[in-house]
């Protein structure tokens, strides 16, 4: 009895250690974190794990650049050629050191051949000639070729042509560098390929196809093309496919020494026009799949190949008109002919909406003013409905379309309804009214502090508040702005407002004098954006600046590089700015070294087109590995993705987008839009003032980790 408890006793005690150690973090230390050698010496460096437990570890070993130093997995390096590298000593769970090796003397520092091209026939030999830094101290080099099939190349640069085909040469320093000559040879042609071997189109109809002569170097590539059937299709010298009548037949292109390679054509009869049902279609995890089909006209052009696409494969799939969902969100899905014609419809992927309700409570419509457009917006977001109804209860005052544009009809007041198939609904009052004739403001002169935002109300002649449409013009928008009933001081200043109805001469005035105080909200808000600068950088940049507001923008360097003028907006701006990648790659997917240089050469390009350092890192998926901590953030903090308001594609109206980030912002809450959004801009111009209206004040990236007292490299606001 007493040993089955001892044994009971040491089974728990061990398990309770494994537990313990598993949720253990390690710390590795290596006995030196530099080394200077000489070429051919050898030092061996030893290692230990805090804390000490009965965890056996092991450690792997990698040299950067072996050439200059190698390392055994016994942690013994080897110096070998005059240069500098990283030893890598790497614990099982990930964690990382890393020890400078520099090994003494004059490294080679530039390696070039005389030739970057050579042409030889078969036979014939070229001598290549190298130059190297003449201070090298050793200048033993390697001559390589891959593909001694082709050419050889013996040790002192001589290169000989053995068949046809291209091969590369390689020349090789101690210490790694390289250079590379192509050599080529000439042979007849061994293949023709051309550029598609399915070709279908229309009667009339006329496509351009290509080929070339393989190889590349070839001699006499001239081709021809020609057609099995010219009553069905017949081909031009250059490519051009015109179709005839219905049919099959086949197009050959040829080369002189009677290499050829063949495409299959259809001529068929090709739709005028597309439409692809159900209209409306939504997906669901319960749901996720549903067959699409095309009404194509005419009908003799039903049975055409149609070329099927989604938008965003992340979120639905499409093979043949069978749409997938894998994840919440939206696609555009296209069904395309051979011909152009084209038919496209939205696919949504959500739960069923638990409520739904109108963009605004009541919409006020000018009788002889414009429409205005009423959004249902469900919730959840990640919900989406199949199908709506709209109607207003009495059509003499208002009507709604079935995109949701009320329209005036007389002065009075009805209720827009909506009924979703889900069997939920919503109303909304209606109001429309006459023009007025005079306008008035209870407040005539202001005194604002700096910051500040103001309510301002107005009424008519009659003597009754003025619900209608009033439109602002402000003499100096750098003292103060105007929006939606709301005066926003800006900077110390005087200016005056002009109030006015639109459509009417009714128009009023209000003096303004905006002094420096001490009105500062103590909630903060960071708006950050990704992915500039891009198409609509300028816009978002203009109301930033309306509303005086700093922000922080993650650039990527493939953008800077195709819009340089649209970075140099940034040259004079206060806006923080951060690096966002060169080509919005994943850190997590990359080697160090790639990441290190893609991040370098976007802060070249922000300094050369813009002028200013990229002061922050924002990875495009939010992932930055362990590894990289240290080799990346040396200058610099790594920000978390924030929420996302999901602008990005455009597929969001400027009210969703303003509603979701309204619904997610909290005090010192980062918001995440992009500069490739077609409607950030407005979104932001309907954002900013009811943030403020909210008291939320605007900060950067970095005034928000001040402010909230952060010391760690990494922040994120992610709830």
């Amino acid at each position: 009895m007493i040993k089955r408890a001892f044994a009971l006793w040491l089974c728990l005690a061990c398990t309770l250690f494994v537990i313990a150690c598993a949720d253990t973090t390690y710390t590795l230390n290596v006995s030196a974190s530099s080394l200077k050698l000489a070429p051919g010496d050898s030092r061996t460096i030893t290692w230990s794990v805090e804390p000490v437990n009965l965890v056996e570890h092991k450690v792997t070993w990698t040299s950067d650049n072996p050439y200059v130093a190698s390392v055994d997995q016994k942690g013994r390096i080897s110096a070998h050629a005059a240069g500098s590298t990283y030893i890598r000593a790497t614990l099982e769970t990930g964690t990382q050191r890393r020890i400078t090796v520099t090994v003494t003397g004059n490294p080679v520092t530039k390696l070039t051949l005389d030739a970057i091209t050579v042409e030889l026939e078969v036979g014939e030999t070229a001598q290549l000639n190298y130059t190297m830094n003449p201070e090298a101290d050793d200048k033993r080099v390697k001559w390589t070729s891959d593909d001694t099939g082709v050419a050889t190349v013996d040790n002192s640069g001589k290169v000989t042509a053995v068949g046809g085909g291209v091969a590369t040469v390689t020349l090789m320093s101690v210490n790694g560098m390289t250079a590379t000559t192509v050599i080529y040879v000439p042979t007849d042609v061994l293949s023709v390929r051309l550029s598609t071997h399915e070709i279908e189109i229309g009667v009339g109809q006329t496509t351009q196809i290509s080929a070339e002569a393989l190889p590349v170097n070839a001699r006499n590539r001239e081709i021809t093309f020609e057609s099995s059937d010219v009553t069905v299709a017949v081909v031009t010298n250059d490519g051009a496919v015109t179709g005839i009548s219905a049919g099959e037949c086949m197009v050959r292109a040829v080369s002189t020494n009677g290499k050829r390679d063949i495409a299959n054509v259809k001529v068929s009869i090709l739709p005028d026009s597309m439409k692809i049902t159900p209209e409306r279609p939504v997906l669901s995890k319960q749901n996720r799949s549903l067959q699409l089909y095309v009404d194509i006209q005419p009908l003799q052009a039903a049975d055409c190949k149609l070329t099927w696409t989604s938008s965003d494969e992340s979120v639905i799939k499409v093979d043949a008109g069978l749409i997938t969902a894998y994840n919440y969100g939206s696609a555009i899905i296209s069904a395309e002919a051979p011909n152009g014609v084209s038919a496209e419809i939205t696919v949504y992927v959500g739960e069923t909406p638990e409520s739904v309700r109108f963009n605004n409570s009541i919409y006020l419509l000018p009788l002889y003013g414009e429409d205005v457009i009423a959004y249902p917006v469900f919730s959840p977001y990640d919900s989406y409905t199949s199908d709506y109804v709209l109607s207003i209860e009495d059509e003499g005052v208002a009507t709604v379309d079935e995109n949701g544009t009320l329209h005036a009809v007389a002065p009075g007041t009805t209720t827009l309804t909506l009924t979703s198939a889900e069997g939920l609904s919503c109303t909304a009052e209606v109001r429309t009214y006459e023009d007025i004739k005079n306008l008035y403001t209870t407040e005539t002169k202001l005194s604002l502090s700096q910051y500040e935002l103001h309510p301002i109300s107005f009424y008519s002649e009659t003597g009754r508040s003025f619900t209608g449409q009033v439109s602002a013009r402000v003499d100096d928008e750098s003292v103060c702005v105007y929006s939606d009933g709301y005066i926003y001081a800006r900077a110390p200043g005087n200016t005056l407002i002009t109030f006015s109805n639109p459509g009417t001469a009714a128009a009023c005035t209000v003096s303004v004098t905006v002094i420096e105080g001490s009105y500062k909200s103590n909630k903060v808000i960071a708006l950050t954006f990704d992915n500039g600068p891009d198409e609509y950088t300028s816009d978002i940049l203009r109301v930033l600046d309306k509303y005086n507001v700093n922000a922080t923008f993650f650039l990527l360097g493939l953008n800077i590089e195709r819009n340089p003028n649209t970075a140099a907006l940034f040259r004079n701006t206060t806006h923080e700015l951060g690096n966002h990648t060169y080509e919005n790659s994943s850190l997590a997917a990359q080697s160090i070294a790639s990441a290190a240089n893609a991040l370098e050469k976007t802060d070249r390009l922000a300094e050369r087109c813009i002028g200013r350092e990229l002061t922050l890192l924002r990875a495009p998926d939010a992932l930055l590995p362990e590894s990289m901590l240290t080799s990346l953030l040396d200058t610099r903090r790594f920000i978390g993705r924030g929420y996302d308001v999901g602008d990005a594609l455009g597929q969001r109206s400027a009210d969703e987008i303003r509603d979701l980030a309204l619904e997610k912002a909290y005090n010192t809450s980062v918001l995440t839009f992009h500069d490739s959004g077609k409607n950030t801009a407005e979104a932001l111009d309907l954002l900013i003032p009811e943030l403020i209206k909210r008291g939320y004040r605007f900060v950067t990236i970095s005034e928000l980790i001040e402010y909230t007292g952060s010391d760690t490299g990494i922040f994120s606001t992610v709830p």
